[in-house]
């Protein structure tokens, strides 16, 4: 489980080994919340703006392997706090940064961005039942290309890691991407039909409100990776760079179908509508409720959703997690240092 401060003045201590929640009364009646859990069932610890806790807490966290993360006022990871002692997240990141310089990363990559293609193909496939005529036809001709492109993907033999190799997974990656985000343009009502995908600035409303529902979910990846252990700037595929995320851009791909297909239901539904879009100049912006329609839709949908993974099923922002988990022996087992491959599981959970 994760210990998650967020309410202000909540604060979290230590008492008889335990670790102790109290969230207090603002009306002034003294009716605090009070809470123990026991260190072996923390996995994390998440503090935003507003919260405290002890020392105490801290060195019992410490002892039982807790991870503590600081969040910003936004939800996003800000830094963690570590013990001086090597623990499982230094066993973690040297293993990781040794995959990432070696073909068995780019090949857990290109698994991912398989996942996303494959996902994108089975949602567009399955919007043939509420389109005919020349959507229909649109939407089998684009999924039979991307299969074509999923295919070369797939059979791409990696020898090494080298920028070649991942240029040619990028180049399949943006001709699937942009037959994908063309279709979905075409079925979208006449008025909210785009011409292509904007990350930044956008002008139309379908790819401002994809823009927002893409940085709730790189919210959810980067507190899942850094939960797991796993540094969100050491990656396999996205360019590295000063201040680039690239774990956090490699893991999200094989999560994003699930912000786009939910985006593309509030406008299906008809739930949308251009005064969500604010002008600012030359930029365009989405209003409060807009944001607070669609963090509310993925939030609903975060605990309705129930993907499965090594047969059990899970909500989906605790499958997110457990995916993140998952991740961990796999950097392990692919880990060379110019010998044996570390094989045992418990270098990286204490």
């Amino acid at each position: 489980m994760d210990i998650y401060l967020q309410s202000f003045g909540a604060r979290l201590r230590s008492k008889d080994g335990l670790f102790e929640i109290t969230v207090p009364d603002i009306s002034g009646t003294g009716n605090h919340k009070i809470a123990q859990h026991p260190v072996h069932e923390v996995e994390s610890i998440l503090l935003q703006p507003g919260t405290s806790v002890s020392t105490d807490a801290l060195l019992l966290a410490f002892e039982g392997n807790v991870n503590i993360l600081i969040l910003d006022k936004f939800g996003n990871p800000s830094g963690r706090i570590l013990p001086n002692r090597p623990s499982s997240t230094l066993l973690i990141w040297k293993n990781q940064l040794a995959v990432s310089l070696q073909k068995e990363g780019l090949e857990m990559a290109k698994s991912w961005i398989e996942i996303k293609i494959h996902e994108r193909i089975q949602f567009l496939q399955k919007r043939c039942a509420y389109h005919s005529g020349a959507q229909a036809e649109l939407i089998q001709q684009n999924c039979m290309a991307m299969e074509v492109i999923l295919n070369r993907i797939r059979q791409l033999l990696i020898t090494a890691h080298t920028p070649d190799i991942a240029g040619v997974i990028r180049g399949h990656e943006g001709a699937a991407g942009k037959m994908y985000y063309g279709t979905l343009a075409q079925l979208l009502p006449d008025e909210y039909q785009f011409e292509h995908r904007t990350p930044r600035n956008p002008a139309d409303l379908f790819n401002a409100f994809l823009n927002y529902g893409y940085g709730i979910l790189y919210r959810i990846v980067e507190n899942a990776l850094l939960a797991a252990g796993i540094h969100p700037y050491i990656g396999f595929f996205h360019y590295d760079g000063y201040q680039n995320k690239s774990m956090v851009f490699d893991f999200i791909e094989q999560f994003r179908v699930f912000v786009e297909k939910n985006i593309f239901h509030l406008f299906s539904r008809k739930l949308s509508a251009w005064r969500h879009l604010q002008s600012s100049g030359s930029q365009y912006l989405l209003s409060t409720e807009a944001r607070q329609l669609i963090a509310n839709t993925l939030r609903q949908q975060l605990d309705a959703e129930r993907p499965s993974l090594n047969n059990k099923k899970f909500a989906y922002k605790s499958f997110v997690r457990a995916q993140a988990i998952d991740l961990v022996p796999q950097a392990v087992n692919n880990a060379h240092f110019g010998g044996p491959i570390f094989r045992s599981i418990s270098l990286f959970v204490g």
